[in-house]
């Protein structure tokens, strides 16, 4: 009886702890048109299989759940990897937006320490645009990241003046766009970045140097118990 209670309350503990996992990447981290996008080109894969639906309900559901998984999880990455994608697309979902000229742009760079040894380099922007001949202030949070792997020993300070000196150069070299919506003109958009490709600044990247931690500590913890091990067979 209790341990028929307390696999049903671990189960039920793991279904919870997955959702709001979800619920993080998708509707927090994450657009929700990322999702959308997913859905529809999983939809477009699996589309023979939904005439088995009848027969076989859970096959084409597991199957349909786990090709849309990976194909989220692979957009993700790749729209992180990519500051162009990312405006592209803001660009399909916000069709009724329009690209501003922002004036007087001002970096805050300041740095983020959050739950890694390393932290990473950000920055928040605050500009002024026109619209209907009234002037307009906003600040868009974290525009531009930098993520350093645990194995970097600058001192964040140091980290954090090398990163104000590249978002100035972007910054004089005119390397962002911004928009706004006519409808709603306090409303507004700014990307800093235009590249095509930028690895540090994506969460992959940070993904990667973790990981890359917890398996060096894991071999660390290995090659332990081997030499123990070998010290008491002799």
């Amino acid at each position: 009886m209790i341990k028929k209670f307390t696999d049903t309350f671990f189960t039920f503990l793991g279904f919870v702890v997955i959702a709001a996992l979800m619920i993080f990447i998708v509707f927090i981290e994450n657009p929700v048109t990322y999702f959308l996008y997913a859905f529809l080109i999983t939809l477009a894969v699996n589309f023979k299989n939904l005439k088995y639906l009848k027969s076989s309900f859970l096959y084409v559901i597991r199957k349909f759940s786990i090709t849309l998984i990976v194909v989220y999880l692979v957009l993700i990455i790749v729209m992180s990897l990519s500051p162009f994608l990312r405006i592209q697309e803001f660009k399909i979902s916000h069709w009724n937006w329009k690209a501003i000229h922002p004036k007087e742009i001002k970096a805050l760079p300041d740095w983020d320490s959050g739950y890694k040894r390393m932290g990473n380099s950000y920055v928040d922007i605050q500009y002024e645009y026109q619209s209907g001949g009234k002037l307009y202030k906003n600040k868009e949070s974290e525009v531009l990241k930098k993520y350093y792997p645990f194995w970097n020993g600058t001192e964040h300070d140091k980290l954090v003046s090398e990163f104000s000196k590249s978002v100035s150069e972007k910054i004089e070299q005119k390397d962002f766009i911004a928009f706004y919506t006519p409808e709603h003109p306090q409303k507004s958009k700014f990307f800093l970045s235009t590249d095509l490709f930028y690895f540090q600044g994506s969460l992959f990247y940070n993904f990667v140097t973790s990981f890359v931690m917890v398996i060096m500590g894991i071999a660390g913890l290995v090659l332990l118990i081997i030499l123990s091990q070998i010290k008491k067979s002799k």
